[in-house]
């Protein structure tokens, strides 16, 4: 029998690349998404002990999901005092801009196919960025996590009708800013 923090330690290497690329998509900075990463895998441990196993995929995405927001929260303020602050009084050490996960085609598809691909997932993460936090929450959680209609509820605390609603209308709204993409093929 595995000791609890091996278990642990097996069940955070299983989930890592997910949660990773989860929050990549949300924060849309590689570095800031494994910052927050890392945060929710430490509050993660320092709870799980209290839960089941067969809980703990949604303990962590839940505590990732506050972690993010909390950052989000913390990007629109800054963002409201650079606005008040006159720019040449700022002194930040970023001036390059956020570097974005990249997506690459596969090696068996032709040049051109990797570059209509690339094309597409530029436009999916353009797309994706336009929608409210909380249909892009929706949308990762059940479309690319695999969470069911009650584990993204409980990830996200509101309803399944409310994680029904924000999905269709992200679908909906990625449909709308896709369709030239997806009708062509």
């Amino acid at each position: 029998m595995q000791s609890n923090e091996a278990r642990l330690g097996h069940f955070l290497q299983s989930v890592r690349g997910g949660a990773l690329a989860f929050a990549c998509l949300r924060v849309r900075d590689e570095e800031v998404a494994q910052d927050l990463l890392q945060e929710a895998m430490i509050g993660f441990v320092a709870s799980a002990q209290k839960y089941d196993e067969e809980i703990w995929k949604n303990l962590l995405y839940k505590i990732l999901g506050r972690r993010i927001a909390d950052w989000q929260r913390k990007q629109i303020w800054r963002n409201r005092i650079a606005r008040i602050v006159p720019f040449s009084r700022l002194s930040t050490n970023d001036d390059e801009e956020n570097e974005l996960v990249e997506f690459s085609a596969g090696d068996e598809e032709g040049p051109e196919q990797g570059h209509r691909a690339e094309q597409l997932a530029q436009h999916f993460e353009g797309a994706l960025s336009l929608l409210p936090a909380r249909q892009q929450e929706a949308y990762l959680l059940r479309q690319w996590q695999a969470f069911s209609v009650s584990d993204t509820a409980t990830i996200m605390k509101c309803s399944e009708g409310s994680v029904k609603t924000h999905l269709s209308r992200a679908m909906q709204a990625l449909r709308e800013h896709l369709g030239e993409w997806i009708d062509e093929d």
